[in-house]
């Protein structure tokens, strides 16, 4: 509808995995980097994950277009199969006759073509999308594929695309034998801000043939806001905002546009990502807030000293638990004989009222 409009060949955003449209940020580059590593090198198992959208099966395309005609590919993307379904499936992929045959004669077969392909000198690859459907059981069974080998390398290679639930069932113990045989294993993360403009810029050009800008600056900061750099998303928002400027007469998107497309998509319901300019600088204020209060009740009673007890006449009488020995000798008979003998004299404790007064000598005892 808008591709007349804008002098476009074609639609730029459709979700199709379309090769031609590849754009490799720099998790896609790293992850083809290690796929196609642990194929030269002969890896039993690969795994590559990525969220919902990420690119992981556009990736699992781009692979299969290079990969020569010395690898037999089999590719199996509904994957909520049984053991004995999997192997017909990756029997009907390799072109093996799969009519009245048993699951013994199933696998002798599929060992008997890899046994047979490896003398060729060429190399066999199971690609699996979607794995995280694999159930525990199935995963066990492609385990035992990994067993078909020679004594210097595979028979079978086996390489697994699935979302991030495919590494919560890896990481199970019930699977650590296969996740032990796992060679290279990455993630695919979202694109960056910079990539995103890269992405969608290069998404136009191919669909115009020629260099153009059909989005401004903060239209496409508003497109990563919004998406969080998911490509497919990113796909979704743009086709809405290229027909919403369309339907505006807007030769160039702005970002009110692309605004008013992601609350068409997500309703009432705003992305994760899409979080309102004040909420971050409310959060600032309120932190500062807390610390200011934080450093005047310090000043206020951080540096007062504590004032001691009240004297009274039990902290000053000795403990009777930790007193020496009391003598018996018999008490002075007066101060200054006392002062004569060199002995301590007595001490009197005052209380508030000036006419009581307790005299205690040195013996402890009241006088």
């Amino acid at each position: 509808m808008y591709t007349s409009f804008y002098g476009l060949r074609e639609k730029p955003f459709t979700l199709s995995p379309d090769p031609r449209f590849l754009f490799l940020a720099d998790s896609h580059r790293e992850a083809l980097a290690h796929v196609l590593y642990g194929i030269d090198e002969g890896a039993g198992f690969i795994a590559i994950t990525g969220e919902v959208g990420t690119g992981k099966t556009t990736l699992c395309r781009t692979l299969l277009q290079r990969l020569g005609r010395e690898t037999e590919v089999a590719f199996v993307f509904n994957p909520t199969l049984t053991g004995v379904e999997l192997l017909r499936a990756i029997s009907v992929e390799l072109g093996l006759s799969t009519d009245d045959k048993s699951r013994v004669q199933l696998s002798d077969q599929l060992n008997e073509f890899l046994v047979e392909t490896h003398r060729a000198g060429r190399r066999a690859l199971l690609i699996i999308d979607e794995a995280q459907n694999l159930a525990p059981d199935t995963l066990e069974e492609i385990r035992l594929f990994s067993n078909l080998e020679t004594p210097t390398s595979k028979l079978i290679q086996i390489l697994l695309f699935g979302q991030p639930e495919l590494d919560e069932k890896l990481d199970s113990h019930e699977l650590r034998q296969l996740r032990q045989r796992i060679s290279v294993r990455w993630s695919l993360g979202p694109m960056s801000a910079s990539e995103t403009a890269e992405y969608v810029r290069h998404r136009l050009t191919i669909a115009a043939g020629y260099e153009s800008r059909f989005f401004s600056d903060a239209a496409l900061r508003e497109v990563h806001r919004h998406s969080g750099g998911v490509p497919r998303i990113v796909n979704v928002l743009c086709d809405r905002s290229l027909l919403a400027g369309y339907a505006a007469g807007l030769r160039e998107v702005g970002a009110d546009i692309v605004r008013e497309a992601a609350k068409e998509m997500y309703g009432s319901k705003r992305y994760g990502r899409d979080i309102p300019r004040w909420v971050p600088a409310a959060a600032v204020l309120s932190l500062l807030w807390v610390l200011l209060l934080g450093a005047f009740a310090w000043v206020q009673w951080g540096g007062r000293e504590i004032a001691p007890p009240q004297a009274s006449v039990t902290n000053l009488l000795p403990p009777v638990a930790s007193s020496p020995p009391v003598s018996r000798a018999a008490p002075a008979d007066s101060a200054e004989e006392a002062v004569s003998r060199h002995e301590p004299l007595p001490y009197r404790v005052e209380l508030e009222d000036p006419a009581v007064a307790i005299s205690v000598a040195d013996d402890g005892e009241p006088g």
